[in-house]
């Protein structure tokens, strides 16, 4: 938009994270010690007692995985770790990685891969407690797998760009994960809550808003990481390994001169004549629906109104029924009858502000996502629900700044995309009807690669 902008706050805590591998957040119900499986269910992740004893459950596992897979993807037997495993902490021998050895202060909180050394290493006293805590034990999982990645394309020679390699890792991660969902796992367990969870820790160990994609240490967006990682989950290893040969659509970009002060974020109310957010998202999102009807040789009947409500003192109309108070909080709905979209500017969209401008705008662009599919004819379900996120997805590429398109009313900013999916995180209503969060950020993620006709893959456009 004239900007969009920052992100995360919570979610990322104080903790710097700069070689460290995907995150995932699960829920873990029993201790691994005990010899059960590591276990996802409904809720929020729980931690087990023993972060460590996860940490090499999951690379046991990760190992397994690669023995069977390496073969089929790469061809040739997989060699094992020369430089075996390091776990380490402020009072114990650092991993042989680099002459002279590093200090803890310069590896503490991170996982990594030493390709001179061939050898994994991770501090067990302050990154694992900490992943444990903040998302679970599976996660501890992820990260194993993504660094294993980076032993794989050691020996399959694949090499890149620092972010290619970052991305393929996070797909490597994913497939694996894949194969835990699949039920062949010794170790583990994973279902769709704990798949939901794993965004957040994508997110939360990404890079920071405004890193460009050419910085040596890049890892990728969070919607970069996630893309990568339910690619791997969705096609497995071997499209991964497509990775460095392949055009990826990144997005990651740096903040442009001026924004830093704001983080990129626009500001919700006007100011005088210069138009804030809510008001430039009617215009932009009319504007857009106008365009693609128009590709699809139909007319678009605008939205009459977004209308904007504090539930504390709002009356208002939707679908025949009238709404004030506890059915107004929180509400984001598109009226069919009375053709409007209605939000509660008093607390979600200052609540998904918090998270930054474009969480606010994803969730708006949603209703009118809504709003087209009445106008197709397309009845309410899973597959709608997902399209319109999918549609979602489309809108936001035609906010994206590239080198033949200059959006004319509003430009996304670094780290939008990543405030969209902390968006769907924090405002999740995931039901049956709905998609998992997880399934609904492949959607928006689906439209905006493959653009409207990709949505096809959900409902029918038109």
């Amino acid at each position: 938009m004239t900007g969009w902008r920052p992100r995360l706050g919570a979610l990322a805590g104080s903790v710097v994270l700069v070689l460290v591998a995907t995150a995932c957040a699960d829920q873990a119900d029993r201790n691994p010690l005990s010899g059960d499986v590591v276990g996802v269910g409904d809720g929020a992740p729980l931690p087990v007692g023993d972060p460590g004893a996860v940490a090499f459950a999951a690379i046991d596992d990760v190992i397994a995985y690669w023995e069977r897979t390496y073969p089929e993807v790469y061809g040739g037997d997989l060699a094992p770790l020369a430089g075996g495993l390091h776990p380490y902490g402020p009072d114990t021998e650092m991993p042989p990685c680099g002459d002279p050895r590093p200090s803890y202060e310069e590896i503490a909180n991170n996982a990594f891969y030493c390709a001179g050394s061939d050898l994994i290493a991770w501090d067990a006293a302050r990154l694992l407690p900490w992943i444990n805590e903040q998302f679970g034990a599976f996660t501890i999982g992820i990260v194993f797998a993504h660094e294993y990645g980076h032993a794989i394309q050691a020996r399959s020679g694949d090499d890149g760009p620092t972010i290619v390699l970052e991305l393929q890792a996070d797909c490597f991660a994913g497939a694996w994960t894949a194969e835990v969902a699949a039920g062949h796992s010794r170790s583990f367990q994973v279902d769709a809550s704990a798949l939901d969870a794993s965004l957040a820790g994508l997110v939360a160990i990404s890079d920071a808003p405004g890193t460009s994609a050419d910085d040596p240490l890049a890892h990728g967006s969070g919607f970069d990481r996630i893309g990568s990682f339910q690619d791997g989950f969705e096609k497995g290893a071997a499209r991964c390994a497509e990775y460095p040969r392949t055009r990826l659509p990144i997005v990651e970009m740096p903040f442009d001169p001026g924004e830093e002060s704001s983080r990129g974020n626009l500001r919700l109310d006007d100011e005088g004549s210069d138009a804030g957010l809510l008001t430039r998202l009617e215009v932009d999102l009319n504007a857009f629906y106008d365009v693609l009807f128009d590709q699809l040789g139909l007319n678009w009947r605008p939205v009459d109104d977004l209308v904007l409500v504090d539930p504390a003192i709002d009356e208002v109309t939707c679908g025949g029924e009238q709404l004030s108070g506890e059915a107004l909080r929180y509400a984001a709905a598109y009226c069919e009858d009375e053709n409007i979209a209605l939000f509660d500017r008093a607390g979600l969209a200052e609540d998904l502000y918090e998270i930054g401008d474009f969480a606010v705008a994803s969730e708006i662009a949603r209703l009118y996502a809504l709003a087209a599919q009445v106008q197709f004819g397309l009845d309410e379900g899973r597959a709608a629900s997902l399209q319109a996120d999918c549609l979602t997805g489309v809108w936001a590429f035609s906010s994206f700044e590239r080198a033949d398109f200059q959006p004319d009313n509003l430009i996304m900013s670094a780290g939008d995309l990543d405030e969209g999916i902390m968006g769907f995180l924090a405002y999740d209503v995931s039901t049956e009807d709905t998609g998992s969060v997880f399934e609904r950020t492949d959607a928006l993620r689906t439209g905006f690669v493959n653009g409207y006709r990709g949505c096809e893959e959900f409902a029918p456009v038109g």
